[in-house]
């Protein structure tokens, strides 16, 4: 995977490790490439999996810090700039080679019930994190609705997982990076989420910019219309640890049935996760919209 590029310019077999079926690195058993909130370019990638030590994770962590520290990774106490659920992350960088030259790598870990990881570029963090402030470039324009699917969505299901050949065919298709009849939904649902989440700052940061409305006053909307649920993203959390969990069990055990369950709960976890914050964003956009309307703001 490339820093600093779209999706589409990434290599596709490398694209294969980021998506369900893709191959773990232990003790991580998801992979995810995160991209800048705007102008989409990757900016780091972040590792999640189950618990290496029930509650107790210590180990993970004196692991890591020793590994970090020995291979010349130097810890940071400057601020955090990767927005995850992450409590109490430990954070370190380092300059690395890189195909587009020397490049300040930060890499921040933790394990607050599960091991989560995420490794990125420190220019291109900053500029995610600037960017989910709704700090934009000059004439950037109005987010494109992503198309949409010509067949009948599907995810897998767990119905599907006793039958041997269907999983023999299914892991076929991941293996080549064919995710059809697998994680269609889900894809829909996280391509909506990207395009309200988008479509959000871009009305932020127009509106805020006509010096008609301050940004306390769109938080302000943001709240009445809808607000963040912590209730609703404890489920979501909960959900896709106890998939991740799953998944890891019936991998160490071969039964292949289970894990094929196991990344359909998945599959549904995170259909629901984006589904869901995409309906969210999308009230919160038409009220900015209306707002907009009411101000006299143009939004060409």
């Amino acid at each position: 995977m490339r820093l600093g590029y779209g999706e589409a310019k990434q290599d596709p077999e490398l694209r294969k490790a980021f998506s369900i079926g893709g191959t773990p690195i232990a003790p991580f058993e998801e992979a995810r490439a995160v991209y800048t909130p705007w102008s989409e370019q990757l900016s780091a990638i972040e590792f999640n999996g189950a618990s290496p030590d029930g509650d107790d994770n210590r180990n993970f962590v004196e692991k890591m810090v020793g590994q970090l520290e020995a291979n010349g990774w130097v810890r940071s106490d400057g601020p955090k700039v990767f927005a995850t659920y992450m409590m109490s992350p430990m954070v370190y960088t380092k300059d690395l080679p890189t195909a587009d030259g020397l490049r300040r790598f930060l890499l921040q870990f933790d394990a607050p019930g599960a091991v989560l990881l995420n490794c990125g570029g420190l220019d291109l963090l900053k500029l995610s994190e600037a960017e989910s402030q709704e700090v934009l470039a000059p004439g950037s324009p109005r987010p494109v609705p992503p198309q949409g699917h010509d067949q009948p969505l599907a995810n897998l299901r767990a119905q599907d997982c006793d039958d041997p050949a269907f999983r023999e065919k299914m892991m076929a298709r991941l293996t080549a990076g064919d995710r059809t009849g697998v994680t269609d939904s889900m894809d829909e649902a996280s391509d909506q989420e990207r395009y309200q989440s988008r479509l959000r700052i871009w009305l932020r940061w127009k509106m805020a910019g006509s010096g008609k409305i301050n940004h306390q006053a769109l938080w302000d909307i943001e709240e009445k219309v809808a607000p963040r649920e912590a209730v609703q993203m404890e489920k979501d959390f909960i959900a896709f640890a106890g998939s991740v969990v799953a998944m890891d069990k019936a991998r160490k055990q071969g039964d292949a049935a289970a894990e094929c369950r196991a990344m359909a709960s998945l599959a549904a976890a995170e259909t629901g996760k984006s589904g869901g914050e995409a309906a969210r964003l999308a009230r919160i956009n038409a009220a900015f919209e209306a707002e907009a309307k009411r101000l006299g703001i143009g939004l060409d």
